[in-house]
This record gives structure tokens, C-alpha cells and sequence, in this order.
């Protein structure tokens, strides 16, 4: 079935629904969702809740155990010496009455509390897998505490604690550091057999001896929270019902109702009777001015019914009229939409044959004649076309690139990457480039970078491309024995990180100083033809520079030189210690 057919039939199905059936669907589809969104968001609050509160139940056993724990070991003197101040030991160390006190607090209910560790001196002391990974997490120094809910086979080597022990389980471990204490029965060397008969496992202060661990089984919790959702899931079922009854009762008698009056409204004045009028009393204000606007409608018909024909004629010239000018403008808008894809076309085939057809080439060209230089070979006259060749080439390539990065920025394309850069990675990056041409040119070529300068934010490539084509500019434009100097430093009032690229060439005058970053723009012809050159190195340095946010600005002196400033802003200065 054609698709045009398939929407007809939809559009049928559509009109055939009523706006009372669509808004109560509507209501429905909302009241729905929003119960199922509620529903999910109320069972995770109330197991966030839930979980928080057994974390915190189980950290006052912790505490609990931990106030014996030292309560004991606070009375060992008292414990193990007679009144005459005689030792002798009971036995009865922090350690035995730690977990005797943990058995009989897990007798007769599902809760368990005991001492566990890697080593442990007896065997039911042995770590189960929950509390062996919370072991090494304190091992580790990364955490104190660990805890979650494990279900029915979450944990199936788990230590037996509970009455119910396949049943879901809020699992807690708390860790246990060494102290003074400990030291005596627990501490070094390793393995000498201290009083309790027990070889000496060789801990040292401040490291972990074990932990205390706290099972709570779950059936009441889940009861608990099975109950509060339920009761939050009926309130809230009760609380929309009774808004969505609200909504489409006040929907019926402000909108439904008047639009049926319309509907028979209109039925009357197309079967002619333009003497019918609507009552907007009883209204909403939009209503009320539609069948304002209804009313006057059907009063203007009234009166100019008798020229109908003639109006209907005139409006059918001038609908006619507009469709022919409509025809036109689309055939014009057809036939210059045609050329501009033309010219696109020829633009994009243009890009591409340089792209492809001359770089390719013109790369070749260039690193044959670097080859041809560096192979000491030809006299003095062949040495002397092959570097022509090279400078020529390599002019020519950058022009390309140049004509490359204009397109994309045109079209839309120039990505602008944000990332950690090193100023001074890109100055000596930079003069790997231009140091060839400065030798070349006869032109001496000076970098410094202060050492307070901070890495900065920006994309590494176009700040590369930026400091090229400001110095290969200024070596350029500076005389045989002249220098260029490229300096970074860091404005101390402001905290702005310039990058200045300084010559002392043949310099700008005044009216031309901002010109100068207009696309294809040179002084005059004669610069052009001695220099070389397309106009468009310090069209894309502000280009380039606008797009990471810089700023870039010219102070120059026809015959003094010209200093040209990156002002990169203190905002993307990132400082030792600095978070990304």
C-alpha cells in the first residue's frame, strides 16, 4: 500500500476521534506514567533510606563491640593482678570477651556480630568472601567501612549467622586498627609465642588487625518497605485520580462544551443561516474571543453576502495572481538553488583536486629537494635552483594549506579541540619551523619563555599554526641581519599569559595595522610581488585565535619593526595543582 494512501487512512482514523476519547487517553497515558515513574522513584528513596538506616544500626554494634573491646583491655591490670598486686593471668583478654560478647548477642535472633581477620587465631574467625574484600579495601588504606545488601546468591561461601541465611542480608565490616594494645599479644617479632599460647602475628601500629562484622538479615526491612510503598503508591494513585477528574471536568465545561457549540455553530452558517450567533457568557477568555471573532464573522457575511459572487471572483484573480508570482519565485528560487549547488560542487571539486592533485606533489617536490641539498652533491649554481625549488614549493604548500583552513572555516568545519598545552613545547616546535627560513633569510631568530608561564588551555595545533605564521611574517618582512624575537610571559597585574612575536623589519603603518587580518589583503602590489604571499596567514592567526577564545593585537612603525600579541586570558591558565 502506498504510503500516501497509509497517512490518508491515519489522518481518517484521526479525524474520526473524538478531542473527549484524545484527552482522556491523554490523562490516562500521563496518569500511567506518572504512577510508574513514582512507583520507581518512591522504591529506590525508600531502599537509599533503608540502607542508610542498617548502615547506621550497624555501626552502633560496631561501636558497641568497640566500647567492650576497650573496656576490657582498659582492666586488663585489674583483671590479671591480685589485690597485692600479683600478675595473674585469667585468660580473659580483650580479644576472648570481644567475640564471647558477640556469640551471646547473636543468640536467639537472625543478627550476627563477630571479629574476623586474614590470620585468625581460631577457625570460625576465618573471613568469608564479603568480608575478605572488605579486608584488603582496609588493607589498602582506601576505606574504613564497607557495607551493601547481598541477595539470596550474592555471597554463596558466606559465612551460616543467621536462621535464614539464604535470605537477602544487609552485610557490614568495620575496620580495626592496632594500637599499643595489641601490640603485646599481637604484635612483634613474628612468632614468638606470647601469653596466650598464640605465636605473635607480627602487626605494627596504625595497621589493620581485622574487623568487626555485622550481618542483619532483611525479611521485616523488605516487609517494612514493601508496606510503605504500597501505602505511598495508593495515596498517590488516589491523589492523581482525583486531579485528573478535576482537569477533565474543568476541560468539558470550559472547552469541550463551547467547541460543540461551535461545531454547531458553524453547521448552521454553512447551511446558510448567518442570522445565528453564539453567547460567550460562561467562558474562558480565549473561547470567549473566538467566538467573538465566530460572531463577527458571521456579521461581515451578513452583510456581504449580496457581492459574494463578485468577491469570490475578485479574490480568485488575486489568488491566481499570487500563484503565478509564487510560480515564479519558486522557479527562480529552483534555478539559483541549482547554481549555488553548481558552484558548490566546483568549490568542493576545486578543494579536493588541491587537496589531492597539488599537495601530494608539491610534498614530493619538497622532500626531493631536501634530499637533493642534504646530498652535497652539484656545484654551487645546481645547490643554489634546488633550494629556490624548496622555498618555492614550500611557499606554494603553505598558501594551499592556508586556502584549505579558510574553506573549512567557511564551511563550518573547523574543529576547535580544548586541552592541556605547554607554551614552551609549541615555541620550540615553532622555531623547528621557522629556524630554517631565518637562516635562509639571513635573519637572526631569538626565543625565551619566562619560567612563571603556566600551562594553558587551547587546541596545541592552532597555536602551533599561530606562531608559525606570525614568524615566518616577521622573518619575512625583516631585512638580512635583523632579528626575530618570540617571547612568552606572564602579565602580572592582570595574570594573562602574552605570547609576542617581535621583529624589526619594515613595519605597518598606522591606517593598515588592523587591515591586516582582513583575508587577501596586502599594503599594496609591490609588497605582493617582492615578498610573496596570499594575505591570509594573519587572516587565519585571528581566526584561529577567536575560535580558543584569544585575542590577538598589533603594535607597529613603518620602518621600526612590529610586535605582534596573543593575549591568551588568566581564565585558561591552569596552575600546579589545578583540577581539570
Amino acid at each position: 500500500m502506498p504510503a500516501a494512501v497509509r497517512r490518508g487512512e491515519a489522518d481518517v482514523k484521526a479525524r474520526n476521534v473524538s478531542l473527549r476519547v484524545i484527552c482522556v487517553l491523554v490523562l490516562t497515558a500521563v496518569f500511567v506514567a506518572a504512577t510508574a515513574a513514582f512507583t520507581f522513584f518512591d522504591i529506590r528513596t525508600q531502599t537509599e533510606h533503608m540502607e542508610d538506616s542498617l548502615a547506621e544500626e550497624a555501626r552502633t554494634f560496631a561501636r558497641e563491640m568497640d566500647a567492650v573491646w576497650q573496656f576490657m583491655d582498659n582492666s586488663q591490670y585489674t583483671i590479671n593482678n591480685t589485690s597485692d598486686g600479683v600478675f595473674e593471668f585469667k585468660g580473659l583478654h580483650c580479644a576472648i570477651v570481644g567475640k564471647s560478647v558477640g556469640a551471646i548477642f547473636s543468640a536467639g535472633n537472625d543478627y550476627s556480630i563477630r571479629y574476623t581477620n586474614f590470620e585468625p587465631r581460631r577457625a570460625q574467625d576465618k573471613p568469608d568472601s564479603f568480608e575478605a574484600e572488605a579486608l584488603t579495601l582496609f588493607g589498602e588504606g582506601s576505606a574504613i567501612e564497607h557495607y551493601r545488601i547481598v541477595e539470596d546468591d550474592d555471597d554463596a561461601d558466606r559465612a551460616q549467622t543467621s536462621a535464614d541465611s539464604g535470605a537477602a542480608q544487609f552485610r557490614y565490616v568495620q575496620a580495626l586498627r592496632v594500637n599499643e594494645s595489641c601490640l603485646e599479644c599481637h604484635g612483634e617479632p613474628a612468632g614468638e609465642i606470647d601469653i596466650t599460647g598464640f605465636p605473635k602475628e607480627g602487626w605494627t601500629l596504625d595497621s589493620v588487625g581485622g574487623a568487626i562484622s555485622v550481618v542483619i538479615p532483611l525479611e521485616q526491612q523488605y516487609q517494612a518497605l514493601r508496606d510503605n510503598v504500597i501505602r505511598d503508591v495508593a495515596f498517590f494513585l488516589l491523589l492523581a485520580t482525583f486531579i485528573g477528574i478535576v482537569v477533565f471536568g474543568l476541560m468539558t465545561a470550559f472547552v469541550l462544551r463551547p467547541l460543540e457549540a461551535m461545531k454547531r455553530a458553524f453547521g448552521a452558517v454553512g447551511e446558510g443561516r448567518l442570522e445565528h450567533s453564539m453567547d460567550d457568557a460562561g467562558t474562558a477568555r480565549e473561547i470567549a474571543s473566538l467566538i467573538e471573532r465566530f460572531n463577527a464573522m458571521a456579521k461581515e457575511l451578513r452583510v456581504t453576502y449580496a457581492g459574494l459572487e463578485d468577491q469570490v471572483a475578485e479574490r480568485t484573480r488575486d489568488l491566481r495572481r499570487a500563484n503565478e508570482e509564487l510560480a515564479a519565485q519558486r522557479d527562480s528560487l529552483e534555478a539559483l538553488s541549482e547554481k549555488l549547488a553548481k558552484e558548490s560542487q566546483v568549490k568542493s571539486d576545486l578543494l579536493s583536486m588541491v587537496n589531492h592533485e597539488l599537495r601530494t606533489p608539491l610534498t614530493s617536490i619538497i622532500t626531493l629537494s631536501q634530499i637533493a641539498l642534504e646530498s652535497n652533491g652539484g656545484d654551487v649554481e645546481e645547490r643554489s635552483s634546488w633550494e629556490e625549488v624548496r622555498k618555492s614549493s614550500s611557499v606554494l604548500l603553505g598558501m594551499i594549506n592556508n586556502m584549505l583552513d579558510i574553506a573549512r572555516s567557511d564551511a563550518g568545519a573547523m574543529a576547535v579541540s580544548r586541552e592541556l598545552m605547554d607554551l614552551g613545547d609549541i615555541v620550540a616546535s615553532a622555531q623547528g619551523t621557522i629556524g630554517p627560513l631565518a637562516v635562509g633569510a639571513r635573519v637572526g631568530l631569538k626565543t625565551a619563555v619566562a619560567p612563571d608561564v603556566p600551562l594553558v588551555n587551547g587546541d596545541y595545533e592552532k597555536m602551533l599554526r599561530i606562531l608559525e605564521n606570525l614568524g615566518t611574517n616577521a622573518v619575512k618582512f625583516t631585512s638580512p641581519g635583523g632579528t626575530v624575537s618570540i617571547e612568552v610571559t606572564r602579565e602580572a597585574a592582570s595574570g594573562d599569559v602574552l605570547v609576542r612575536v617581535l621583529d624589526d623589519g619594515i613595519g605597518i603603518a598606522e591606517e593598515d595595522r588592523e587591515r591586516i587580518f582582513d583575508r587577501f589583503f596586502q599594503v599594496d602590489s609591490s609588497a605582493t610581488r617582492v615578498y610573496n604571499g596570499s594575505g591570509l596567514g594573519l587572516a587565519l592567526v585571528r581566526e584561529y585565535a577567536v575560535a580558543q577564545g584569544y585575542a590577538v593585537s598589533v603594535e607597529s612603525e613603518l620602518g621600526r619593526g612590529s610586535a605582534f600579541t596573543v593575549r591568551i586570558p588568566a581564565s585558561e591558565a591552569v596552575e600546579l595543582g589545578d583540577e581539570e
